[in-house]
């Protein structure tokens, strides 16, 4: 399964480059670069946290990271919740090869192969999520579990469409529903890297802690479930228009998403995920 170029270009551009083409490369591979570090990050919380105290201390000590985790007697939820969690960890790092121009060039079968994994988990990952969402809830409001759901929807929607493209050859269109399916399989993870960063620079302001509900956090919703689709339109339109403010716009944007990452995955890791582990 290839994905766009957008992301992680290939260095076949000219050797002279404009400023704002140079601004434009440059904002891509910093973005891309840190997200590629919090998914670390992210798989490494997943294995310590999930995988060894699951088996070390049994699942039912999951509850320690989510008190949803583990319902005694719900063999079905658990069992979901278990592939939810263990399965993500297999999707994220095979999901991030997908995006490697070296990759897909030197790697053409593992390149296949990894896809057709990366497709299968994302879409079992989503429909547990959904399963879990629905059965055994969570905080805030349908608003959000509608945003929430909204992910899991466009990892199967662009996982068929991306599918349907490259049965039918047509790579260009294959490339841009892949990284729609990375975008949605990712939302997870942008939402704690930007809920993170907003309470690291703002606090609480926008945010209900009781029931975490609140603008701030139906912002941070919009901005990591369906914001992404919007910027990789964008990007799409940029890269086939020449367009150079709209490509300014773009390198902003993501140079401002990818500060954001870093100061939310220091949030998370040294706030959460570290004393969680630890603790």
């Amino acid at each position: 399964m290839s994905a766009t170029n957008t992301l992680t270009p290939d260095p076949l551009t000219p050797t002279t480059l404009t400023p704002s083409a140079k601004l434009y490369d440059t904002s891509q591979k910093i973005g891309f670069s840190c997200l590629l570090i919090a998914q670390a990050f992210f798989v490494s919380y997943l294995i310590a946290g999930y995988g060894f105290t699951g088996l070390s201390e049994g699942v039912s000590q999951w509850n320690r990271f989510n008190s949803t985790a583990y319902v005694a007697g719900d063999y079905l939820g658990n069992a979901m919740y278990a592939a939810h969690v263990l399965l993500a960890i297999v999707m994220i790092m095979g999901g991030s090869l997908q995006l490697m121009p070296a990759i897909r060039r030197k790697y053409r079968s593992f390149h296949k192969y990894n896809g057709r994994l990366f497709v299968t988990l994302a879409c079992s990952i989503s429909l547990a999520g959904m399963y879990l969402l629905l059965s055994r809830g969570t905080v805030s409001t349908p608003l959000l579990h509608g945003l929430t759901a909204f992910s899991g929807i466009m990892v199967i929607l662009s996982s068929f469409f991306a599918i349907r493209a490259i049965r039918n050859a047509n790579v260009a269109l294959h490339q841009r529903w892949a990284l729609h399916l990375f975008l949605a399989a990712n939302g997870v993870l942008f939402f704690r890297l930007f809920i993170f960063a907003w309470m690291t620079l703002f606090g609480t302001l926008g945010i209900n802690t009781a029931d975490f509900t609140g603008p701030a956090v139906i912002g941070v919703s919009v901005l990591s479930y369906v914001t992404p689709h919007i910027i990789a339109q964008l990007i799409w339109m940029a890269n086939h228009e020449n367009h150079v403010l709209l490509k300014i716009c773009i390198s902003v944007t993501l140079l401002l998403v990818s500060a954001a990452f870093l100061i939310g995955l220091f949030s998370l890791t040294f706030g959460i995920w570290y004393p969680t582990i630890t603790g």
